[in-house]
């Protein structure tokens, strides 16, 4: 990049999300209280002490997508009405069949491409792979990404597989966006600025050039926080 001398990002990818059940199965709610009597309303409970990240699901697929993060894509889908989404790291796949049927519900002609060194956790049924495709790639080898490049715009690219993520952002912003397009960290951002801020600051500061954060949805939820960048010039 421009007046930048490293070659390569060091991957400050250092930490791994919740998910690694190797199959999904919807949570059981059988032991979670269902009716309070209401002449004991006040002593009711606030924490039942239920992980509720880990059971946010569509139709059955695990989604590692709070509610605020939906709500936010719903908005910048509508906004953008992207003709791609790629979403790094698959997992069950409930997030790809959500972007699919949300772009539907919109009337928005999209291709959902999930990608994933490991594709053998993905739960999708074939019935419902249609605007669907998932492809292999290995995020430390970025000319397995190159399929990519026919992709129709605009595109929204999200970096979910928490690996090699600045190399795998400089390859986006230099062979695949353009104007207009996205690039969005999901929950990473917010750990790396309490371990490594100086060094993130300086890989962010790289691309001042060629993307702007977009503060709507930077801000709109933890998962998202100060992770949402826009392509804002065109490729040379």
């Amino acid at each position: 990049m421009d007046e930048y001398s490293r070659e390569d990002f060091l991957d400050l990818n250092i930490f791994r999300g919740v998910g690694e059940d190797p199959v999904y199965h919807p949570p059981v709610l059988d032991g979670r209280p269902r009716e309070w009597p209401l002449d004991e309303w006040a002593e009711a409970p606030r924490d039942l002490g239920f992980a509720d990240f880990a059971r946010y699901q569509w139709r059955g697929l695990r989604m590692l997508k709070d509610p605020d993060t939906q709500a936010a894509y719903h908005d910048l889908l509508w906004e953008v009405r992207p003709r791609t989404i790629v979403e790094l790291g698959v997992y069950s796949g409930g997030s790809l069949v959500w972007f699919r049927d949300l772009t539907r519900l919109m009337g928005i002609e999209c291709e959902v491409i999930g990608i994933d060194r490991d594709l053998s956790r993905c739960q999708i049924p074939p019935a419902e792979k249609s605007n669907i495709s998932l492809h292999e790639a290995d995020c430390a080898a970025l000319e397995t990404f190159e399929p990519l490049r026919d992709a129709a715009h605009p595109l929204v690219f999200i970096d979910d597989a928490h690996s090699n993520t600045f190399n795998i952002m400089k390859w986006a912003v230099d062979q695949l966006l353009e104007q207009g397009d996205y690039f969005i960290i999901e929950d990473m951002i917010p750990y790396w600025h309490r371990y490594s801020p100086k060094l993130l600051a300086e890989y962010l500061a790289a691309f001042r050039d060629e993307l702007t954060m977009d503060m709507v949805y930077a801000n709109a939820s933890p998962q998202l926080d100060r992770g949402v960048f826009r392509r804002s010039a065109t490729k040379e």
